[in-house]
């Protein structure tokens, strides 16, 4: 249930009170749609890689492959302001030059001003592909077409922002609403003894429209969210009486709740009239689609399910198609499935696949454990028969909520939901390639897939990738506008799973992909030179590690590609090796400050324990008798005194002089694939090894000298805390230590052995 403590006074949170002024003006209610749990909110949408961007005299930032509606904005706001934005526009068209001279000459004025603004607004990698083009218009629909995120959604429904209040067309402006004020005051404070005093007096009044904008005064105690309120006026309203619509975009009281999501409400309604959820707004808009693109999940299930099947076919409108969108973008997997599996043709439906599988590519990649309370199953025929539960179902209910939390607690709840959710994407991704491999070549470009694919490749969606391939097997050759295939593109974000495919192809197409270049010149070598995407450095801990990664990067993608590649030069003359070691300098500077501060701080805690095991194994405890030979020398624990005191000591010499040799060595970039890992790996597993030896020394040595005490009582306690230093290293510096080693002997994060898969 989405009904939160705030929720009954949610439109005085929300926008400015409600005053009903004198009759020369009118009242009016502000909606303002902000959401009111996290779990309502639609993901956030960014690109994978936003290149440099720099500001200049008309944009903030020049245009680039991931930012064209911000870069729009900006620049949409500038041609406006300077009178050009008319000559941008594809509808225009522009006068004769010898019917119009005049006219000519002013718009070739304008067009070229238009067509410069937007081309110093361009990045390098833009203005190449609209330098042929001459006529503004052209150049911005190029851009608009070509550079628009893949990831878009359809625009805001007009009826969710705030709207000035508007004469009633019905009555006219004459209409005394004054009359109301005492009933818009009692629907939104919730006060029912007011209301219904009101009422009483005036019949009609409950089924009248109260504002100039047509709400009814069930409009308004659905927009409160009073549900005790809107349950006592369904009961004085007919079925008929439901249908009523505000003037501003045509809302039943059903659609107004949609948008609030409070599900009591719309279940009052719905029993009342259960064709509601069948009237859509003047816009075409069904109520279940405004709540789907708030986010709102109870109220997004149950009005779906109450939703004919019929209303969002194909045939119907675009309805089908916008639910499906939303529900895969706010992961209600289950919904969309069900969707889908009725209408598969809602897959392809105009202007509607891109968004379904940019969507899909998001939702696969970034399933989110953290939604507890998502369910993870809908039944499609349930009616409000779910008011009519009896107390044991209620007790029922309560006792599986109370088993629910401690297998949240051990994670196993969210693992399931996650395995749930990915096997269900699966199945939506299948459905939709299905639809696909219907269409024509042209016709797949038309519909953006390919940049669905390239947006895939960037979030390391393997199952999307393949999937899409094995369906549509000629978007393994599309590129994007810098002319990279999907794995240069793998290349680029580091995505290793991505790149791994290609061992999974045959020769031929092996060698055609390894061999080509990009608009640049680039070869998938320049590509592996250069640096990686921050998000993707941040991951590995320590800059060394970082510099280590990046090298392995770079033999991987040297060991596949052709020999020649290694002296290929790009457009601006450099080779592949001279690409990675100009962008990777202040990397091998950063590794090298992280290996040095670690060494001088290791080599000072293992010189101190060097110092104190060489004097303690001549200072042993008891001393020694007359023949100077260790009275302790028969107590066995003696011996394992020695023997930790040795170990203590020689690995800590080993320790100092690995921390020394890395203090020493050269820091060239070769040097931090094994070499300098190595080092750091015996530094830091002697070091270990001899603060946990020189903890037995010393609790043997005490074990020695208090066996015969009457206190050898507190041996135990000081025997756990002896311990705690050992553990504390191994909590802070082990896990360091394991990401080192794996990183430089485990099996690497390649995949040889790929199988065939295309």
């Amino acid at each position: 249930m989405e009904v939160e403590d705030g929720a009954r006074n949610k439109i005085a949170s929300e926008g400015p009170p409600i005053k009903i002024p004198d009759g020369s003006s009118s009242p009016q209610m502000t909606r303002a749609i902000t959401p009111s749990k996290s779990s309502d909110v639609l993901p956030q949408i960014t690109p994978a890689i936003i290149p440099t961007v720099v500001p200049t005299a008309i944009v903030r930032e020049v245009l680039t492959e991931g930012n064209y509606r911000y870069w729009r904005t900006c620049i949409k706001q500038y041609l406006v302001g300077q009178g050009l934005y008319e000559v941008c526009r594809m509808s225009y068209k522009h006068p004769h030059e010898g019917k119009e001279p005049e006219a000519y000459y002013e718009w070739k004025k304008k067009n070229a001003v238009a067509l410069h603004a937007i081309q110093i607004s361009c990045s390098r990698e833009m203005l190449s592909q609209i330098m042929g083009i001459k006529h503004a218009n052209e150049a911005w629909d190029f851009l608009k077409r070509y550079t628009k995120p893949t990831v878009y959604f359809d625009e805001p429904f007009s009826g969710l922002e705030e709207q000035p209040p508007l004469a009633d067309p019905s009555t006219g402006n004459g209409d005394d609403f004054s009359q109301y004020e005492k009933l818009w005051q009692a629907l939104y404070s919730g006060s029912w003894k007011d209301i219904e005093l009101f009422i009483s007096s005036n019949e009609n009044a409950v089924r009248a429209k109260i504002s100039p904008t047509g709400l009814t005064p069930l409009h308004i105690a659905a927009g409160a969210g009073h549900i005790k309120i809107v349950a006592n006026l369904v009961e004085k309203l007919s079925a008929e009486d439901l249908k009523e619509k505000e003037h501003v975009q045509g809302y039943t009281a059903l659609a107004w709740a949609a948008s609030d999501g409070i599900t009591e409400i719309a279940q009052c309604m719905i029993k009342k009239n259960s064709t509601l959820a069948n009237i859509s707004d003047k816009d075409k808009i069904l109520p279940v689609v405004i709540a789907s693109s708030l986010g709102k999940r109870e109220m997004t299930r149950f009005l779906y399910s109450h939703t004919r099947s019929e209303e969002l076919a194909p045939e119907k409108g675009t309805n089908g198609a916008t639910l499906l969108s939303y529900c895969i973008a706010s992961k209600f997997l289950d919904l969309a499935l069900d969707i889908i599996e009725k209408h598969p043709r809602l897959a392809v439906q105009e202007k509607k696949p891109a968004l379904v599988l940019a969507a899909l590519d998001i939702l696969i990649t970034s399933v989110n454990p953290d939604h507890a309370s998502d369910r993870v199953q809908v039944n499609v025929d349930d009616d409000t028969a779910q008011d009519d539960r009896n107390k044991t179902g209620k007790v029922l209910c309560q006792l599986m909520l109370g088993l629910s939390y401690p297998l949240e607690l051990l994670g196993i709840k969210n693992i399931r939901q996650k395995k749930l959710r990915n096997a269900q994407a699966t199945k939506l991704l299948q459905l939709i390639c299905t639809e696909l491999q219907s269409l024509k070549t042209d016709m797949i470009v038309g519909y953006r897939v390919h940049q669905a694919v390239i947006q895939a490749v960037k979030q390391g969606n393997v199952e999307f990738v393949t999937g899409m391939i094995k369906s549509i097997p000629e978007l393994e050759w599309n590129d994007d506008i810098n002319n990279r295939n999907i794995f240069f593109i793998a290349i680029l974000n580091r995505q290793e799973e991505i790149f791994s495919l290609l061992h999974g192809l045959t020769s031929v197409k092996k060698k055609k992909i390894t061999s080509v270049g990009d608009r640049f010149g680039n070869n998938m070598l320049h590509l592996a030179a250069m640096l990686a995407p921050p998000d993707k450095l941040e991951g590995i801990s320590g800059a060394a590690l970082q510099m280590q990664r990046e090298l392995q990067w770079y033999q991987e993608v040297e060991s596949i590609v052709p020999p020649i590649c290694k002296d290929t030069r790009n457009s601006d003359g450099k080779k592949p090796s001279e690409v990675f070691s100009e962008q990777h300098a202040d990397l091998v500077k950063e590794g090298e400050k992280w290996m040095k501060e670690i060494a001088n701080s290791s080599t000072f805690v293992s010189a101190l324990i060097v110092t104190i095991m060489f004097a303690a194994a001549f200072t042993i405890p008891g001393g020694n008798n007359d023949k100077g030979a260790p009275i302790f020398l028969e107590n066995k624990l003696f011996m394992v005194f020695l023997v930790s005191d040795s170990i203590s000591l020689f690995s800590a010499t080993t320790s100092v002089l690995m921390f020394l040799g890395i203090l020493t060595s050269q820091y060239a970039e070769v040097k931090f694939l094994t070499r300098l890992p190595t080092k750091l790996i015996i530094g830091l597993s002697t070091l270990f090894v001899s603060i946990a030896a020189m903890m037995i020394a010393f609790c043997a040595a005490l074990a020695i000298l208090l066996k015969e005490s009457s206190t050898k009582v507190v041996m135990i306690p000081i025997i756990l805390l002896a311990c705690v230093p050992v553990m504390l290293f191994a909590l802070l510096q082990f896990p360091l230590l394991v990401n080192i080693f794996i990183s430089t002997y485990g099996p690497g994060i390649f995949d040889r052995k790929i199988e065939r898969w295309y």
